[in-house]
């Protein structure tokens, strides 16, 4: 159905104009806002005349906007459903004397409590208006929680629905077919400026735009707990930093040694520190009120967590709206991974059309085969095939063919620096982008392949390429960094390697096979050498070359340069050789070293 423009002036919320001033919400419909923080959720919590239950994305969302509310208007309690509200709470509530039951779930509660209630489910669908907001959510988070996408069932049996979001994605389900499509559109210029960083190494990017920004109210978007993890140990953060994240995601970080008081799943402004970390359950619908403008740092690391990848027209469009009061400055810090294998749309559906017809295979196969172990062998062949996630109760469960579709457009983006700028170019009217580069000498791409399954052999050899890179550069006055965070871990994970670039050429390293063994007797062959050579001029100041020395009086002598050359080396005459050629012989039955030439000369200037 073609779009409904509905035009929103400046300083205006949806209660304020038409149609929702005057006939609230329509059914069948799906409301792009186009921008967050325009009212629609708290005109249907606080306006709209009917009994409403409405679905957020999780448990943080639904307690703030149901606490808000409730605060305000105890005359008109709304009723949040989340962990810890019993069933008995939601009957109680139904047969209280509020007029317009409004009821807000996360979509789990919705189909665990909500929904178990009503003694007649028929009463729900016919005197309630479902809304679910942030609509896009299912589309992008049913891969790895199906049961955000569970309501959808339901939704459809309801006389009065809709769905809401200021970054909607488009539904193949058929039932969507005949939706009307409100779009808002703002009559005034809603673009926000926003700094887009491509890295070839992310923590050293991360730390540079800290240095810069010098701020005390950083919000640092990054969907990783490990990602999180390496940025706090990478900056040395030992306090002023905040962790909010999911329940089992506190429990991850727990793991990794950050302080308990450090890390949380219940959200409020006042726990906000100088550094505050959110991962996705953050990302859309919760309204953070402050009383200052923070700096946004948004993080992807395609490479090590390419569930962190953002994408412009959703995540980057919601991050920003939480911040009701509006924000000081808005970056986004990458890298990419040009050997991503991704679909177009067209690739992705014809890709899936396969994985189906194959799975339908076996479906067909189990359901007709009369021995035992071939239909044990086919249900296996189901139940593994990578189609089966796809699948409820054998029904397509269409919002994965979306999320597919959906991730394999997202990838695309972090191919290449320029993929991501057009992206960004595509909404045009959310950003004003501003493009840098940050090129340092060692990069995630390659610490990441020191992950892959490689041999001691491999990883040795590739790690010491990149130092070997890193020496060349800064021995050359072209290095324009201090040495990276990455170069400080590879010195620290692999210190006989770099101590070999450190002493040894390439060449001479290659020759020692990656053997630890003959990489300690080569590098100690160098140290040798290298002692010698500094030595040699406190030697030569006091022993004469072309000359027999008896070998008593030589000691004496040896013993003395020594001292003046402030060694620890352990005297042994015959050492003397290591400085002359020369012999050691009997003469007049007395040990003496007959020395000729030099064997440095004071002009030399060899590199060992």
């Amino acid at each position: 159905m073609e779009p409904i423009p509905i035009k929103l002036p400046k300083d205006t919320y949806l209660s304020d104009i038409e149609p929702f001033k005057s006939s609230g919400l329509d059914t069948d419909s799906q409301y792009d806002k186009t921008i967050t923080g325009i009212g629609i959720s708290t005109f249907a919590i606080r306006f709209f005349l009917s009994h409403l239950v409405m679905t957020l994305p999780n448990m943080p969302v639904v307690k703030a906007k149901v606490d808000e509310h409730n605060e305000k208007f105890p005359g008109q309690l709304v009723l949040g459903v989340y962990k810890g509200i019993t069933i008995a709470k939601i009957k109680a509530y139904l047969l209280s004397n509020v007029k317009h039951k409004k009821i807000i779930t996360t979509p789990e509660g919705f189909n665990d409590k909500v929904i178990k209630a009503f003694s007649d489910i028929s009463e729900l669908y016919k005197n309630f208006y479902m809304l679910i907001d942030e609509s896009e959510r299912i589309i992008s988070d049913v891969s790895y929680r199906g049961a955000i996408a569970a309501p959808l069932n339901h939704f459809f049996k309801f006389n009065r629905k809709g769905m809401v979001s200021a970054t909607t994605l488009p539904f193949s389900d058929p039932r969507f077919k005949e939706f009307k499509n409100y779009v808002i559109e703002p009559q005034y210029d809603y673009s926000k400026p926003i700094t887009l960083v491509s890295t070839n190494n992310v923590i050293e990017s991360l730390k540079l735009k800290l240095e810069e920004l010098n701020s005390n109210h950083v919000a640092i978007f990054f969907n990783s707990t490990k990602g999180i993890n390496a940025v706090i140990k990478g900056l040395g953060l030992k306090s002023k930093y905040m962790v909010f994240c999911a329940e089992n995601s506190v429990l991850k970080l727990l793991d990794k040694d950050i302080p308990f008081e450090r890390v949380t799943d219940d959200f409020t402004v006042h726990k906000m520190k100088s550094y505050n970390f959110f991962t996705s359950r953050y990302f859309s619908a919760i309204d953070i009120k402050l009383d200052y403008k923070p700096d946004i740092i948004l993080v992807s690391d395609i490479l090590f967590a390419d569930h962190s990848i953002l994408d412009p027209k959703t995540e980057v469009i919601q991050i920003p709206g939480r911040f009701r009061n509006g924000i000081n400055s808005l970056t986004h810090i990458t890298n990419y991974n040009p050997d991503l294998v991704t679909k177009t749309p067209t690739e992705a559906m014809f890709y899936l059309e396969g994985l189906f017809e194959a799975y339908n295979d076996f479906v067909k196969a189990h359901d007709n085969a009369s021995n035992i172990g071939r239909k044990d062998a086919y249900y296996k062949a189901m139940t593994e095939s990578k189609a089966h996630s796809f699948y409820i109760d054998r029904e397509l469960n269409t919002a994965m063919v979306d999320n597919f579709i959906h991730e394999e457009r997202v990838k695309e983006y972090y191919k290449a620096p320029q993929l991501l700028k057009q992206a960004y170019s595509e909404r045009s009217k959310h950003f004003v982008v501003t493009h840098q580069e940050d090129i340092f000498d060692a990069g995630d791409k390659d610490l990441f392949g020191l992950h892959k399954s490689l041999t001691q052999k491999e990883k040795f050899r590739l790690a010491a390429a990149m130092l070997y890179n890193y020496k060349i550069k800064s021995h050359a006055h072209l290095i324009l960094f201090k040495p990276t965070h990455i170069l400080s871990k590879l010195r620290a994970k692999y210190p006989i390697i770099a101590e070999g670039v450190d002493y040894l050429d390439e060449i001479t390293l290659e020759n020692t096979n990656y053997v630890i063994s003959a990489i300690r007797k080569a590098i100690d062959d160098v140290k040798e050498k290298r002692e010698l050579k500094r030595m040699a001029p406190f030697i030569y100041s006091i022993i004469k070359g072309n000359h027999t020395h008896i070998q008593s009086e030589l000691r004496i002598l040896i013993k003395k340069a020594y001292s003046n050359a402030n060694t620890k080396r352990k005297l042994v005459t015959n050492d003397i050789l290591l400085f002359f050629a020369g012999d050691r012989s009997t003469e007049l039955k007395k040990n003496v070293y007959k020395l000729r030439e030099r064997l440095f000369s004071n002009s030399e200037n060899v590199n060992f």
